[in-house]
């Protein structure tokens, strides 16, 4: 297997799939652990548990209230630190957390809009990309070339199977293809040590390693959204991958949340 240059010197591609693994892990029991100490965080993981049984389950009343919950107690984190953080880091955050919100909204109902929605998500999708771009993230060809065909192959799956749908994915999931470029972007993270290692405190790992992972977690709930428009809302494949949507957007908003967070630290 041939050899890649890691935070230690030379791994092979296992290694630093085994090392990157444990770091995505440790930024979200990370984002998890202030829970214990930030009652909006407590609230947030709470109804993202809920959010995705009540999913699952199809118990539509509890679905709803704490889908509407979500982007509000995100932003709450965002608002107890502002005075630790950037104030445009703040303002862009709160920005784009109202986009994700106004989209949750929109995509609340079973049989809802997902071009509207998509729409709404730009915003938040924008507002990622402009912190991770003033954070000095760049285009790199061969992220790119780990996204871009695979989100050009949706579209035009989308072209022939449900073209209605066809605006979602060609815009929204373009910009999605570059918030998880931008994240995965090595310099976010240069100089840093996760010092995470098998049996370690991974509470303690630093939130900047989860943006990478926030951003691939956003493709793949993306990429389940579609396939539920696909298969339908109804019946128990549907409500399973509208669970699979909300477990994966959620864990997602926290790690890019809290790594943009730590990255617009004054």
């Amino acid at each position: 297997m041939a050899a890649t240059t890691g935070k230690t010197g030379t791994e092979t591609f296992k290694q630093a799939a085994v090392r990157r693994t444990i770091e995505g892990a440790g930024a979200l029991v990370a984002a998890v652990s202030r829970a214990t100490r930030e009652p909006e965080r407590a609230a947030y993981v709470g109804a993202a548990a809920v959010n995705v049984v009540s999913s699952a389950l199809g118990a539509e009343k509890s679905r709803k209230v704490s889908k509407t919950l979500l982007m509000p107690l995100l932003a709450a984190s965002v608002v107890r630190r502002r005075h630790e953080t950037r104030p445009a880091v703040t303002a862009g955050l709160l920005i784009g957390l109202t986009a994700g919100w106004i989209g949750d909204l929109v995509l609340m109902p079973r049989k809802n809009d997902l071009n509207k929605g998509a729409a709404a998500f730009t915003g938040n999708q924008l507002a990622y990309i402009a912190l991770l771009h003033d954070a000095g993230a760049r285009p790199n060809r061969f992220r790119a070339l780990t996204r871009y065909p695979l989100w050009a192959a949706s579209t035009v799956g989308a072209a022939f199977t449900r073209p209605d749908l066809l605006p979602a994915a060609a815009g929204y999931g373009f910009l999605l293809a570059g918030t998880s470029m931008l994240g995965d972007d090595s310099t976010l993270v240069d100089g840093l040590s996760a010092d995470v290692e098998p049996g370690g405190d991974l509470a303690k790992t630093d939130p900047r390693f989860g943006i990478g992972h926030g951003g691939n977690l956003f493709l793949v709930s993306d990429a389940l959204l579609m396939l539920r428009a696909l298969v339908g809302e109804e019946g128990v494949v549907g409500k399973l991958l509208d669970a699979g949507v909300m477990d994966t957007y959620t864990a997602a908003q926290l790690l890019l949340v809290d790594g943009i967070l730590e990255l617009g630290r004054k």
